[in-house]
């Protein structure tokens, strides 16, 4: 088959990242060619090394599907794309080494169920680590560095991710919200999101449409957007001007937050360090205002 020959082909993808290019073209595929995205997101390591006819066979497609697929995406075929997912494998495996260590650690839990979520959570933190990107990751501090005023969203099971983001980011600068999915005041705070604020959303299956609808509304009003979710495809991963990746499936019937939480906390330090001596002092305030008020048991610097 030759790409002449294939119908709507985009510009070539070059150098850049497959995984970037499916999550900026998403809402132009078609249904089927959704679900080919979304296995090259989720089975990045068996794109790479598998054949054609086995990703078809997983999919229950014909693999000339997947070949024209890779056309659109302005790849030479399906060797192509797997060349990318390789250097895309290749490198997580660099930054981060062997990804089985917790067997050592978790020997001794082998054939029980806590065991295994302890594993599991173990691995999902080992994947968030090898899917960061940097740069992404700066540029995501930045924005809550710079943002007049930023914007917590997260809903459900999530919440409780996003309410120690706000709390402790507040105590490294001020004019944080913090919206809740069921939140009657969250609306009345965000009539005035404009370009110069950032939101920051937590966001796992089943994604909770409040977040959406938030997020939407910060994209209306130019507002930055940095979305911590699971996939670059979500439907809040789609529009955010970032993503951070943190795998969230767990072994029970709930999501594990160990990675996400990790990520919140990366970011919180992150934060920290760029503002330096401005947030240490905010914090140390915090703190003698807390001790005065005797909020806590444990007293921080002398009981100040």
């Amino acid at each position: 088959m030759r790409r002449a020959e294939v119908k709507g082909v985009s510009e070539p993808i070059g150098s850049g990242d497959v995984i970037d290019e499916l999550r900026r073209r998403y809402d132009r595929f078609t249904q089927s060619q959704k679900r080919i995205a979304k296995y090259i997101v989720e089975h990045s390591q068996a794109v790479a090394f598998s054949t054609v006819d086995q990703m078809a066979a997983e999919l229950d497609v014909n693999p000339s599907t997947i070949v024209r697929f890779t056309y659109r995406l302005g790849l030479n075929g399906f060797p192509d794309l797997q060349e990318h997912m390789r250097d895309l494998v290749r490198g997580r495996l660099s930054r981060t080494g062997d990804p089985v260590n917790e067997s050592h650690v978790a020997g001794h839990l082998a054939g029980t169920s806590f065991g295994a979520s302890l594993s599991h959570d173990w691995q999902n933190l080992h994947r968030a680590i090898a899917g960061i990107n940097p740069d992404m990751f700066a540029k995501a501090v930045s924005m809550l560095v710079r943002g007049r005023r930023i914007y917590v969203v997260a809903g459900f099971s999530t919440l409780p991710v996003g309410h120690y983001f706000a709390l402790i980011l507040d105590r490294l600068r001020g004019d944080i919200s913090l919206l809740a999915a069921n939140d009657a005041f969250a609306t009345s705070r965000m009539v005035e999101m404009n370009t110069e604020d950032c939101v920051v959303a937590f966001t796992f299956p089943r994604y909770a449409a409040a977040t959406h609808r938030i997020v939407l509304w910060a994209k209306e009003n130019k507002a930055k957007v940095v979305a911590v979710t699971d996939s670059p495809i979500s439907a809040v991963g789609q529009i955010a001007d970032v993503v951070l990746l943190a795998p969230s499936s767990g072994t029970g019937m709930q999501n594990s937050l160990v990675a996400p939480m990790a990520i919140a906390n990366a970011l919180l330090n992150g934060v920290a360090a760029a503002k330096g001596t401005t947030a240490l002092e905010r914090y140390s305030r915090h703190d003698r205002l807390m001790n005065r008020w005797d909020a806590f048991l444990l007293k921080i610097g002398g009981g100040e």
